[in-house]
């Protein structure tokens, strides 16, 4: 300690060699620059591998989100689509009930017009039963004696001056029956019995419908 107060033109040789080898000496600038380029090449070496890394588990993260959220996306959109799916075939089968839910209140309508139509035709026609007695006649096989045929009395009142000659010319016999409504007919042989009264009538029509409607309701 005491050499580094002694000036150095009186330091002996060896006290200047001990103070230039163990001595205060500042290094140079560029001996002092070296540690510092070498630190900031380091730390920029550093922060490129992090920057790599950084974007690497970006792109990988990207990537796997987009796969998890199309997935996702696909799953929605089957959902959506079995929903949609499923409100159709509720609606279809909805608009079915209502359609045959129409048709059947249409074919009542149908039904109830037709029938109202018909017996203001028989009573406005008088000659409404001719027709009704030829169809019923037809339907039988063959004539066998006796064979009658029976009516309202105010409908035989018609048919014998209708059909006198048919009626004499086949030997149909022509009785009133009072429980016989009248435009209707009971056509009977030997073997035979024809029920073409209206009631029935009616019922053959509505069961070919599928319907049931008495003749006699209004």
């Amino acid at each position: 300690m005491a050499n580094m107060a002694i000036p150095k033109e009186q330091q002996t040789a060896y006290q200047r060699w001990e103070m230039s080898s163990f001595g205060e000496d500042k290094p140079s600038p560029a001996m002092a620059a070296k540690p510092k380029k070498k630190l900031e090449e380091t730390d920029h070496a550093v922060n490129a591998i992090l920057e790599n890394i950084r974007k690497e588990a970006y792109t990988k993260g990207v990537q796997e989100g987009f796969a998890v959220g199309m997935a996702k996306a696909r799953e929605h959109a089957e959902d959506e689509r079995q929903q949609f799916m499923t409100i159709m075939q509720n609606f279809n089968q909805a608009l079915e009930k209502t359609d045959e839910a129409i048709a059947e209140d249409l074919l009542a309508l149908a039904l109830d017009i037709a029938k109202s139509m018909l017996k203001v035709k028989l009573n406005v026609d008088t000659a409404a039963v001719i027709p009704v007695v030829v169809d019923a006649i037809h339907y039988l096989p063959h004539v066998q004696k006796p064979a009658r045929i029976l009516v309202h009395h105010e409908d035989a009142h018609i048919l014998r001056e209708y059909l006198a000659e048919e009626i004499s010319s086949q030997q149909w016999q022509i009785q009133e029956d009072s429980s016989i409504e009248r435009g209707g007919c009971l056509v009977e042989t030997g073997a035979n019995q024809i029920d073409a009264s209206n009631g029935m009538r009616w019922k053959r029509i509505t069961e070919a419908l599928a319907k049931h409607d008495d003749w006699l309701l209004p």
